[in-house]
Formats: C-alpha cells, sequence, structure tokens
C-alpha cells in the first residue's frame, strides 16, 4: 500500500462491527474515510473495533477522525475499542492520552473480550 492512501474495510460480527483501516491516516488523506464513518450506519450490538493493526502511521488528524467518530457512538451508548500491534502508534496513543479514553489491545479476540466486559477508562470521551 502506498504511503499516501488509506482503505477502511467494515466487517459486521454477531456483537460489533469492524472498522480495518490501512495505510497512513494523515491529514490531506482522510476525506473519504471521514466520510464513510460519519456515514456508518450506528446499527449494532454492543459496539465497534477500531483495528489499526495495518495502519502505518497516524497524525493529529487520524487521532481526531476516531475521536470524532466516538462520540458519534458514545451518544449511542455503544462502546469502542481499538487494536494497535505498532510500538511507535501505541505510544502516540499514549502521549495523546487517547489509551485513557479507550482500551487498546492487541488482538480481535481481545477486543471482542473488551466490547462485552465494562471497561471505564481513566477520562470519558466527552472530557478529552
Amino acid at each position: 500500500m502506498e504511503r499516501n492512501k488509506v482503505a477502511v474495510n467494515i466487517t459486521e460480527k454477531k456483537e460489533y462491527k469492524v472498522i480495518a483501516l490501512t495505510g497512513s491516516l494523515e491529514y490531506g488523506i482522510l476525506k473519504d474515510v471521514k466520510a464513510e464513518l460519519q456515514n456508518l450506519p450506528l446499527h449494532t450490538g454492543l459496539g465497534y473495533v477500531i483495528d489499526l493493526q495495518k495502519v502505518i502511521n497516524i497524525d493529529s488528524t487520524g487521532f481526531g477522525m476516531i475521536v470524532n467518530f466516538a462520540k458519534k457512538v458514545s451518544v449511542q451508548g455503544k462502546k469502542i475499542v481499538i487494536i494497535v500491534v505498532d510500538d511507535f502508534i501505541r505510544n502516540l496513543f499514549a502521549i495523546s492520552q487517547c489509551d485513557k479514553v479507550f482500551p487498546i489491545v492487541t488482538s480481535e479476540d481481545e477486543a471482542r473480550n473488551m466490547i462485552k466486559s465494562e471497561w471505564t477508562g481513566e477520562l470519558s470521551i466527552n472530557e478529552y
């Protein structure tokens, strides 16, 4: 995948939807992905898993897109869990304090368990 491209694949599971992103979540290339997330019907069981396993970079625009989607989801009483396997990106989530708002896991199995459990972050999405 070229660095200046991003792809999204949405998969329906029994209790949640997986939003798998691939590429770079950076300023200037997220317009279509933002639109797709904004227009996504919020009809799912417990929530959403945002899969960033194939993301090679993320900037503040990418974080903003995730946070805005999370706000939309939280109004519906749904949960979000984020899969991050890259250490650099995981550190960015820690620096930005996103890990205090969303559970950050390393696999879909962990995400599924987290979706089903009660997880309370140190910060609410509205405090973030």
